[in-house]
């Protein structure tokens, strides 16, 4: 059983080999990091972009498990479990970087509704260019070095909102109201599960906030609250030793049988063995905890 705390955020000062600290903008070779300085799932307190060029293993990102691809990207927000094991000849790079480190125009919601994993298989605006550039003039510190590499991550960012979300075509407002939901949500869903206050939050009525998600993001805004106490739950499932009724009291459930419940309908197994498959699993990393 896991005994660090889930609530641990790693900052951007505690890890890397380079020193950074937030407001800086760290790019490393993917080669010096193969091996994790924390060995078993954590968080960070800071964004986290990691290019494979080439290379083989795993990444997981809060419970999706991907394999290593070429040209591919994973993009880590502050507060997502994850861990990784990839192979001696793995290549890339890792840029690092914190909320302080945006220009004025971008927005934490853009990067946060990327999703975790993008294989570019576009020929056109490739970031892999780009990165070569901003890792030459991280080593070379030259002047006004800094002001490049902000430019040049607003640049790197854009283009992944555009590959990102490509898809995605929303009226403005629309996406204010999503930014400002999904906020809402990360805010309070531990003590907000109903939908009603965030639709007065949002000073419009749960069945119209509830239409304009379900258009936005193919599933309803209850649905979404309730996705988001899943994934907490599992983790501390996972990576806790607290019992199932102290962890759904950390989520606001106060009947301890409904959330079991809740649990079973969602993992579609008891949450005693989710947290028992999960661990049996992933013995080789939980073990160095």
């Amino acid at each position: 059983m896991p005994k660090h705390s889930l609530q641990t955020l790693h900052s951007i000062e505690a890890l890397g080999v380079v020193h950074a600290q937030r407001g800086d903008i760290r790019i490393e070779p993917l080669e010096d990091r193969l091996t994790p300085r924390v060995p078993f799932p954590h968080k960070h307190d800071f964004f986290q972009l990691v290019f494979i060029s080439t290379g083989t293993g795993w990444h997981e990102v809060d419970f999706e498990k991907y394999s290593l691809t070429k040209n591919q990207i994973f993009i880590l927000k502050p507060g997502q479990v994850h861990s990784w094991k990839f192979s001696k000849n793995t290549r890339g790079l890792i840029v690092e970087f914190t909320s302080e480190s945006l220009s004025e125009d971008q927005t934490l919601f853009q990067i946060e509704s990327l999703p975790d994993c993008v294989t570019w298989t576009s020929s056109t605006g490739s970031p892999f260019t780009l990165l070569e550039l901003m890792k030459n003039e991280a080593d070379a510190q030259a002047v006004d070095y800094k002001r490049c590499l902000h430019n040049y991550l607003a640049v790197l960012l854009y283009q992944l909102f555009r590959y990102g979300n490509s898809t995605r075509k929303l009226r403005p407002l629309q996406e204010d109201l999503n930014r400002q939901f999904s906020h809402l949500v990360e805010t309070h869903y531990r003590n907000q599960h109903g939908l009603d206050f965030y639709a007065r939050q949002l000073k419009t009525s749960a069945k119209s906030l509830s239409a304009k998600i379900q258009r936005a993001y193919g599933k309803p805004a209850k649905e979404i609250i309730q996705d988001r106490c899943l994934l907490e739950a599992k983790r501390y499932l996972s990576y806790t030793a607290l019992p199932v009724a102290e962890i759904g009291y950390e989520l606001g459930f106060d009947d301890a049988n409904y959330f079991s419940r809740f649990l079973r309908q969602r993992l579609r197994m008891s949450a005693q063995k989710f947290r028992q498959d999960y661990q049996k699993n992933h013995s080789d990393i939980l073990s160095k905890t």
